[in-house]
């Protein structure tokens, strides 16, 4: 399988993910990947969990904590100083010009901050936090992926003056901008041309490069480098002596996401700042090769900017017994309040939800031979190559998040979770993907199928086809906003497909509730609380016209609609899917926040407007109390929700898994290996 242009990001995120956390080793003073795997061993997915859950209404905000990190750095090392507020004898960093009514974030922080503080006190510094942070914004937003060296102390002092003089300004020259990097210990060549292409995401006020517009220089013309046509639009947007507060986008083509698109944007003259295109524009610069370099082959971006960054982070850190680890991001600790200040703080729901779980489920309870820790020393990257490939997917198809998690509840309701639904057709392999529920409606195996190339060529052989599932279903949630958890691991794939069982087993989208009851318990689930809280995944994705058109015009053979269907939401239904028209257009599972994993499902069941038969029959089914009852708490309160649905997600994965020496771990996940020609055939991929 030939890997297209859209996967390139992913090819350079698993490069560096072999090279930075395989052989090389880490010399960066006292810091350590592993510094936390005792102390806080979920540090990255808790920051991770705010992060996302911050980027559902801020699309800015990992640009933002990216740059939060670089200012950091830039001042007395990565000691988290840029976080400190005034006092009687600190002078804020975040009041020097660079940063004054710019640097955004702090809030985020904060969250981030407060939800390490309540699983792990007085441990994971604030400077270690802006670290992490930075990473998962750059690969939630399609970029690489690495390790990052962790271990930083906070400092007691902040440096007001040292920023305003350290801190690279939009408005400097290529040599001033040199100058500083060789200030901090950085190459004045790649390191700074690869960190530099952080601009490929994020936003810029006016006031950063209104005078290349108007004056540039004292000249009373606007510079010359400008591309014409995108000195008209910016003109347009920032006019002389308007809102220089006004932001536009860094990068004019994906503004949003990490890729090597800035580059190119500097070769067509297209660079919002002037720092920016100072790279590629001035005369002789040795600049120029490294953007040339990069504009063509993303890949040796990705490479650059990863060992750039570690670089960066390396920049003279506080470790062993300096400086402090700070109780709230904002003060030092002899200003705060007690260690119970921060954790006064509001925690948003999603986060209250990933730290109950992460205790709970990460804690006593046992799933037979399955552990949250299995992979983490054969294949210790696997969640995150396979986060990488559903995040990439994501820009081009908003739907895979919930067509992966239906895979994966096809999947256990067959025999268990052992990735039969991904078997082809073969003379003894009946497959599950003809059977009525899943023929031309499953989807996502292709994706599935990067994942699987990605793994094993990282972890040959290590990583089962349903433990790929289970991943891509909770990374999908997450991505989408909704709860995270970690995940019991160490499945075994079947070695057979079993259609008749798929027919007999799996869900109906005009399932009654008592039939949904049944399937429930033959598969050993809870026909109340699992049945509505499963179903709450219905909250994102679509459903083709065919399933539920019998509501819209013959329900139940009466030659009418179905009675519980709202009105208003029926003609919409209506119109989009006519009687005889064309059964695979797609409708919203959730009308009101299609793409986003949220409570939302449940208050459109209230408003009887459930799309699917199988979904209003929670609500509308007279003397379902218990059912009912779900539906209205779920509605009202969305964390309840999430603890409910992580906990069904998890007992769910565990139906029936084959572990230990059953079963196989496929090498190709669409056939068992028997049947193929030998392990080679499945690395057939360019990566």
């Amino acid at each position: 399988m030939m890997v297209d242009k859209a996967m390139h990001p992913l090819v350079a995120s698993l490069f560096l993910v072999i090279w930075f956390g395989g052989s090389l080793p880490y010399a960066y003073a006292q810091l350590s990947p592993t510094f936390y795997d005792e102390s806080c061993p979920n540090v990255n997915n808790i920051i991770r969990g705010v992060l996302v859950q911050a980027l559902y209404t801020d699309p800015r905000i990992g640009a933002s904590l990216t740059r939060l990190h670089f200012h950091d750095c830039f001042v007395n090392g990565c000691d988290g100083s840029i976080l400190l507020d005034n006092t009687d004898t600190i002078e804020s960093e975040k009041e020097a010009a660079p940063n004054n009514n710019s640097a955004r974030g702090f809030d985020v922080v904060d969250d981030m901050k407060a939800a390490v503080e309540n699983a792990c006190p007085g441990i994971v510094s604030c400077a270690d936090i802006l670290a992490i942070a930075a990473e998962e914004a750059v690969c939630l937003a399609g970029g690489p992926s690495w390790t990052v060296p962790l271990g930083r102390r906070d400092s007691l002092i902040a440096n007001r003056s040292g920023a305003n003089s350290a801190l690279p300004s939009p408005f400097a020259s290529l040599d001033v901008l040199k100058s500083k990097f060789a200030a901090v210990g950085l190459d004045t060549s790649s390191d700074l041309v690869a960190l530099s292409g952080a601009h490929t995401f994020g936003r810029a006020q006016c006031s950063s490069f209104n005078l290349r517009l108007y004056n540039f220089s004292g000249s009373g013309n606007p510079d010359p480098t400008l591309n014409t046509t995108y000195l008209a639009e910016l003109q347009q947007l920032c006019p002389q002596a308007g809102n220089e507060s006004v932001v536009t986008n860094l990068d004019p083509t994906t503004p949003d996401t990490f890729d090597g698109n800035y580059f190119s944007n500097l070769q067509t003259n297209e660079g919002l700042l002037r720092s920016d295109q100072e790279l590629f524009s001035t005369t002789g610069a040795d600049t120029i090769d490294i953007v040339n370099n990069f504009s063509s082959n993303q890949t040796a971006f990705f490479e650059s900017f990863v060992v750039s960054m570690i670089r960066m982070g390396n920049i003279s850190p506080l470790t062993g017994t300096d400086g402090e680890i700070r109780l709230n991001c904002r003060r030092v600790n002899d200003n705060s309040t007690g260690s119970n200040a921060l954790l006064k703080m509001k925690l948003s729901k999603l986060m209250v939800v990933a730290l109950f779980y992460a205790f709970l489920v990460g804690g006593p309870l046992a799933y037979g031979q399955l552990t949250p820790t299995f992979y983490d020393e054969t294949c210790p990257y696997v969640i995150s190559i396979i986060r990488g490939v559903i995040a990439e997917t994501l820009i081009l198809d908003p739907r895979i998040g919930a067509s992966l998690i239906r895979l994966h509840f096809h999947d256990c309701f067959v025999n268990g979770c052992d990735g039969s639904i991904l078997l082809d057709k073969t003379a003894t392999i009946d497959t599950e993907k003809e059977a009525f529920a899943n023929n031309n409606s499953a989807r996502g195996f292709d994706v599935v199928d990067i994942m699987k190339e990605r793994l094993e060529g990282v972890c040959p052989g290590t990583v089962s086809c349903a433990d790929i599932l289970v991943i891509a279903a909770e990374e999908s949630v997450v991505l989408a906003g909704g709860p995270w958890w970690p995940i019991p691991l160490g499945r075994r794939d079947s070695l057979t497909a079993n259609r008749t069982a798929a027919n007999a087993f799996i869900p109906g989208p005009r399932d009654t509730l008592e039939r949904l009851r049944s399937r429930f318990t033959v598969v050993g689930l809870n026909n109340n609380t699992d049945l509505v809280a499963l179903s709450g995944a219905h909250t994102f994705g679509r459903a083709q016209c065919r399933t539920f058109i019998d509501r819209l015009y013959n329900f139940n053979s009466t030659g009418l609609p179905d009675p519980t269907l709202d009105t208003t939401y029926l003609a919409t239904l209506q119109q989009l899917c006519p009687q005889g028209g064309n059964g695979t257009v797609l409708a919203d599972l959730d009308p009101t926040t299609p793409d986003g994993f949220d409570n939302n499902y449940f208050s459109n069941l209230q408003a009887n407007k459930g799309l699917l038969q199988s979904d209003q029959e929670l609500f509308s089914t007279p003397g379902a109390d218990d059912i009912i009852e779900l539906v209205d708490i779920f509605s009202t309160d969305e964390t309840a929700f999430f603890e409910s649905f992580v906990e069904s997600m998890i007992r769910m994965g565990n139906l029936s898994p084959l572990t230990g020496t059953e079963g196989e771990i496929r090498l190709n996940c669409r056939a068992v290996n028997a049947d193929l020609a030998g392990k080679d055939s499945v690395l057939v991929s360019s990566v």
